[in-house]
């Protein structure tokens, strides 16, 4: 599994807290999508299940760490919605915390990680309180989540919470420019568009959707402002969610450069498109549709199975009226 160097400083924390005896046993990593919370879990998980871990790396050559590099190791759960699925249900936490009171396989250390925690099913997460309160000796319990808010409180107030924060935008930049030979500004574009994960920045990059947002440039030029609804073809294909933030960050940036700010631009290779779209409208009517977008994002996001075509229809229909006002 890949690590990134943006991890060490919380990796070196958590582990000298175990060295130090200090450690909560039920640790909450909060990070954004891309940030590589599942690489620190992993080595976390290694150190913990390791019979004779180097200082603060694991040995790498025990039974143990062989175990791990299988991905075989008996004292290491790792608990994810399951394919085809939309929660994690309360089975397999019962069978997971029914496990973990019995004695280690391998004498050691139990780990278990719950891998999106937001997604627990109400009836999961109560059954798992009572063990993540009073754990079995040397259990510790790993919950990543890039959104915090999602947990219940009634979780959240069991563990320690720690929060992985994207690096100096400068040093995730560097990294990106390490992995991609594409230019620096198309590059702090998609850093800025991930919200300053460098590794969702570069996946984001090298996939074919990447090219979407060219098209998506192009397609504001030619459909504003007299035929919004030309847009609709672009926006309802798959991700729409990701088109719509997309377009959102268009308009934000567009009145950014109407009130005289050209520093933090998102889009920052494409100036010109935001600067067209600052022509057409003045700023009044830029938040009133930013709104409007706003709250469609949200419903795409938030609602299941809401008619997608539907409601991006309404917004390109509002802002069609409003371009001719």
């Amino acid at each position: 599994m890949q690590w990134f160097p943006w991890l060490t400083p919380y990796y070196k924390q958590l582990i000298e807290q175990h060295q130090a005896q200090q450690a909560h046993p039920a640790q909450i990593l909060h990070a954004h999508e891309g940030m590589g919370a599942e690489a620190l879990v992993w080595g976390i998980a290694r150190w913990l299940l390791c019979e004779t871990p180097q200082g603060q790396k694991a040995c790498g050559h025990c039974h143990g760490c062989q175990l791990m590099l299988a991905n075989n190791h008996p004292d290491w759960y790792h608990i994810a919605v399951e394919k085809g699925k939309q929660l994690i249900g309360i089975d397999v936490i019962r069978d997971t915390c029914e496990k973990v009171w019995h004695s280690p396989q391998q004498g050691g250390a139990r780990v278990i990680w719950v891998d999106g925690a937001q997604r627990l099913s109400e009836s999961a997460v109560n059954a798992l309180l009572k063990t993540v309160e009073e754990p079995p000796t040397n259990c510790w319990f790993l919950f990543t989540t890039p959104q915090l808010s999602q947990l219940p409180a009634t979780l959240r107030s069991r563990c320690v919470v720690s929060n992985i924060l994207p690096p100096n935008e400068q040093h995730g930049l560097a990294w990106l420019g390490r992995e991609s030979q594409l230019p620096e500004q198309m590059l702090l574009t998609a850093l800025r568009l991930s919200g300053g994960a460098p590794a969702q920045a570069l996946a984001l990059i090298n996939a074919p959707r990447w090219q979407s947002r060219t098209q998506l440039a192009e397609a504001l030029r030619s459909a504003l402002p007299r035929q919004p609804m030309q847009l609709l073809p672009l926006l309802i294909d798959e991700p729409s969610s990701e088109k719509i933030y997309w377009l959102m960050a268009y308009l934000l940036d567009a009145l950014k450069l109407q009130r005289g700010s050209h520093t933090w631009l998102t889009h920052v290779d494409g100036h010109a498109t935001s600067h067209y779209l600052g022509t057409l409208m003045d700023e009044q009517r830029l938040q009133r549709i930013i709104a409007q977008w706003r709250e469609c994002h949200t419903l795409l996001t938030q609602t299941p199975q809401v008619n997608t075509e539907l409601v991006i229809s309404d917004v390109l229909l509002a802002w069609e009226a409003l371009l001719d006002n």
